[in-house]
């Protein structure tokens, strides 16, 4: 399927260099799905375990919360956001 640019005077279609460089543009991109999907995974359970779970660690060390607590909070964070 031929791709085209737009112009203020119409489509015009790529050439097959320009062809050939949005094909490895895309195939690129493709191929980096897994380090974006695997960074997004990262950031999300950091800031959890920056909100959600940290201040239990502190909390459960004065004995103001039951012990496993904390553990149990990081393992529910682990499951929400897989590897």
């Amino acid at each position: 399927m031929a791709r085209h640019r737009a112009t203020p005077n119409g489509n015009i279609p790529f050439t097959a260099e320009e062809e050939a460089a949005r094909d490895a543009e895309e195939e690129a991109w493709a191929a980096g799905a897994a380090v974006r999907a695997a960074t997004a995974v990262q950031s999300s359970r950091r800031a959890a375990f920056q909100t959600e779970s940290d201040i239990l660690f502190f909390e459960e060390q004065a004995g103001e919360v039951a012990a496993g607590t904390w553990a149990a909070k990081r393992a529910e964070i682990k499951a929400r956001f897989p590897k």
